[in-house]
């Protein structure tokens, strides 16, 4: 075993490696194969299909990326421990959404991941105080960071079949929202940013929305359709922006490979969104747009984990920023 490193950064600040080969990208490798035999079993359904992709190899990939600039100190520490507990959280995460129940053997499987996500809210919350300042792309990736243990939180409450006043197919779908609105879309933004070809008020601004837009949109689900409503709109013009960016601003400027893998996340970004906002307008109106939730979690679902999130995080995993 030995610590990969970075330039600027110390080997106690780096993510750990087996063999030479980084402990997130060998997990998001593994976790691939996990994923793609236990569909092929046939023990997922759609949603869970789209849920368990992320803890597997969405969120490896991301905090391996993340890792690229140090977390020093006690963020580090955070870090490196939510590292080595991934795979088993991973693994335990799909093994409940596998057994297709509601009931403490399920939600006691779940529960490591909880640990794993805390671990990850906690090292950028003391990377982020460490920091002393605003810095677009870090503040970014740790608000993933952060964001991405709600959506844990979500799980073991739906597996508890705790449910406040919502169906439980509401709680299933936060635990989505907030591990690719939540987790993948910050990351990706703060990747975007560590290019350096971005530094404008209006991309500032675009920042502010995405991060502050998951945690409105909840609000607006919970409380008020009027919030979800508005709340929505505006995160999907921003993300339409952010689309359009990285469209033009970015992917010329990248590998051929990458510049593909990025052009087709950055268009179904905003497309997913458009969705999410039609959907939101139905409920609130009472039209019917033909965009119930099993049409919702065909489209908007997969659409953001298959072509958004996965296209954007190995994209940008071929040529990670420094």
């Amino acid at each position: 075993m030995s610590t990969h490193t970075r330039e600027g950064a110390t080997a106690a600040d780096a993510v750990p490696t087996v063999s030479g080969v980084a402990v997130p990208d060998a997990s998001a490798l593994f976790g691939a194969v996990v994923w793609t035999a236990t569909v092929l079993a046939g023990r997922l359904g759609t949603l869970p299909r789209a849920l368990a992709l992320a803890p597997l190899v969405l969120v490896p990939l991301g905090v391996g990326m993340a890792a690229h600039r140090p977390f020093p100190g006690r963020a580090g520490q955070f870090l490196r421990a939510a590292v080595w507990l991934q795979p088993v959280g991973a693994l335990g995460f799909t093994a409940s959404l596998a057994l297709d129940v509601q009931d403490i053997t399920a939600a006691a499987l779940a529960a490591p991941w909880l640990l794993v996500t805390g671990l990850l809210g906690l090292a950028a919350l003391v990377r982020t105080l460490d920091r002393g300042g605003l810095a677009l792309p870090e503040t970014a990736i740790d608000t993933g960071l952060a964001y991405v243990s709600v959506g844990a939180v979500a799980l073991l409450l739906y597996h508890l079949d705790i449910t406040f006043y919502f169906g439980s197919t509401i709680i299933l779908l936060t635990a989505v929202h907030f591990h690719y609105a939540g987790f993948v879309l910050p990351v990706v933004t703060g990747l975007t940013g560590r290019s350096g070809h971005l530094d404008s008020r209006l991309w500032r601004s675009l920042v502010g929305v995405i991060l502050a837009g998951p945690a409105i949109i909840a609000v607006g689900i919970s409380f008020s359709p009027l919030v979800e409503v508005v709340a929505v709109g505006g995160f999907t013009l921003a993300v339409a922006l952010f689309g359009w960016y990285v469209l033009a601003r970015i992917a010329p400027t990248r590998p051929r490979g990458q510049a593909i893998l990025l052009g087709a996340s950055a268009v179904a970004l905003p497309v997913s969104m458009a969705l999410a906002l039609g959907y939101g307008v139905a409920t609130f109106s009472g039209l019917d747009l033909g965009l119930d939730i099993a049409t919702m979690v065909a489209l908007h679902g997969s659409l953001n984990a298959f072509v958004f999130a996965l296209g954007g995080l190995v994209g940008w995993r071929l040529d990670v920023p420094e």
